[in-house]
């Protein structure tokens, strides 16, 4: 199982294909278990209201990528996600943390391109 960081979301709804890693877009070709945090959802809702991206909603985002690529929702609980983001402290933000924190409740690696997770998350890859 891998997870997907939000702008790893956002360049996948937008098929911005040139904007990956190689090692990335091979993770994502040949995986066929890809999750995302709910709140990757949240997160790009508030982007779309403060129109940073264009999207309809975060749902429709997820629902297109759940049909073209299978992607689905982590299950685990509020409370195993609250308990990992209580565990490290190299970030300040809240997504990252509570996106970082999912991964590890889930022990899946996170595809991101964000600098600070790939330096502080062992699971992390680009």
């Amino acid at each position: 199982m891998i997870h997907l960081d939000t702008q790893v979301v956002i360049w996948l709804s937008a098929k911005r294909w040139s904007q990956f890693s190689r090692p990335a877009l091979r993770l994502i070709e040949k995986l066929d278990h890809i999750v995302i945090s709910p709140n990757v959802l949240v997160e790009i809702e508030i982007l779309i209201e403060i129109q940073r991206i264009r999207a309809t909603s975060a749902w429709s985002v997820y629902e297109t990528l759940n049909l073209d690529m299978g992607l689905e929702l982590s299950s685990s609980s509020v409370a195993d996600v609250a308990r990992k983001a209580c565990t490290f402290a190299w970030t300040r933000d809240p997504f990252d943390r509570l996106i970082v924190a999912n991964a590890m409740a889930d022990g899946a690696r996170l595809i991101t391109a964000d600098q600070r997770i790939l330096q502080n998350f062992k699971d992390a890859v680009w």
